[in-house]
């Protein structure tokens, strides 16, 4: 019998199949996608190591779909913009994937060289070194909240009385994907003000 001309498993096809399954409101389980993939355990164990190694292939998945692009030409605000963008979009696509993938140490080449690319960024816009590592977990910890922030009902505040100042705010403001957009953009604004604001002057 001829042999297939693809391997039948690999740790792409364990990372896709176990985020579609999360995406979809599955529990990350082993079992579960050794089913999903028509496949035995010890097949799974084959690729990866354990429920952590899903993790790990899963990341690997996704650094390959949201790689970086930055513009070829622009400033240090523009293109760090683009690569905030990028973990945003991602995390909005898969915000139930990045759960899981905050509780495991990132060892992947791609996803490192995201967070390498913004460190040179801000190096280059004058950031200081004590500040790059610390600014770089503010832009990812707002990136990932403004996606989980996508979760939320249409309606999030609901005030008791039509005559408070909230009442009125809300007649007035975005819902859903508008203002979810909204919310980003107006932080992503805030973060780069402030950062430009910490750089030493000359």
């Amino acid at each position: 019998m001829a042999r297939p001309s693809s391997p039948l498993l690999s740790r792409e096809k364990i990372g896709r199949a176990a985020i579609g399954m999360i995406d979809g409101g599955g529990e990350l389980k082993i079992q579960p996608l050794a089913k999903k993939l028509g496949v035995s355990l010890s097949s799974i164990y084959h690729h990866v190591d354990g429920r952590e190694g899903v993790i790990h292939a899963m990341r690997e998945v996704l650094s390959v779909e949201y790689a970086l692009n930055i513009p070829d030409q622009g400033s240090w605000k523009d293109n760090l913009k683009a690569m905030v963008d990028s973990l945003w979009r991602l995390y909005s696509d898969h915000p139930r994937v990045m759960i899981h993938l905050l509780g495991v140490t990132v060892e992947e080449p791609g996803t490192l060289t995201l967070y390498e690319s913004l460190i040179d960024v801000l190096a280059d816009a004058g950031v200081p070194e004590t500040e790059l590592l610390t600014t770089i977990e503010v832009l990812d910890a707002f990136a990932f909240g403004a996606a989980l922030d996508a979760l939320s009902p249409q309606v999030i505040f609901a005030p008791a009385s039509e005559d408070s100042r909230l009442t009125s705010l809300i007649e007035n403001h975005p819902a859903g994907t508008e203002r979810n957009h909204r919310l980003y953009r107006r932080g992503l604004d805030i973060i780069i003000a402030g950062i430009e604001a910490g750089i030493p002057q000359p």
